[in-house]
């Protein structure tokens, strides 16, 4: 999974993305949807926590990447453009799409489908590994990533530069 944000908890409003997530967490949501992610993203946005280093591991066809997702910190996934395996070597999170959640613990094996967009919670520092195919064998990360990666939609896209103007308004670097 590459990534967007991470953050550790804030203090939830009502009405928020953080909110949303919270009462998705509780069961008291039904199905988080495309849009409450996208909305999640963007309320991270302003916080501009640092992301977790990942490793970067190649072999002949293939790329793999490999993290750690601290514990109470969220992430917010991209989206892939191709299906990929996804494991969990240690720890614990749960994962929402606007297809459902899964709890996954060590040794969490699937084949991770193309166009989901995933919210990532770590209940305990969680190390995850994709394993994507590389057929060109490249090294260059961002090429990596043009061939992986979907583009984010316009409404997020428009929704983003709304909010980096706003925050320019209230003197809040980017």
């Amino acid at each position: 999974m590459l990534m967007s944000e991470t953050m550790s908890p804030q203090p939830l409003e009502s009405g928020d993305a953080m909110h949303q997530l919270y009462e998705t967490m509780a069961g008291t949501i039904e199905q988080t949807t495309r849009w409450d992610i996208e909305r999640l993203q963007l309320a991270m946005q302003a916080f501009k926590c640092p992301m977790p280093e990942a490793i970067h591991h190649f072999a002949p066809g293939m790329y793999c990447r490999e993290f750690t997702l601290p514990a109470l910190h969220i992430v917010v996934g991209k989206i892939h453009k191709h299906a990929h395996f996804m494991t969990a070597l240690k720890g614990k999170a749960i994962v929402y799409t606007e297809h459902g959640e899964d709890l996954v613990e060590s040794g969490y094996i699937t084949i991770s489908q193309p166009g989901a967009k995933r919210v990532v919670l770590a209940i305990e520092d969680t190390t995850f590994v994709t394993i994507h195919a590389n057929p060109s064998n490249t090294q260059d990360l961002a090429q990596i990533e043009y061939e992986h990666i979907e583009p984010e939609s316009e409404e997020y896209m428009e929704a983003e530069k709304k909010l980096v103007e706003m925050l320019k308004l209230k003197g809040v670097r980017q």
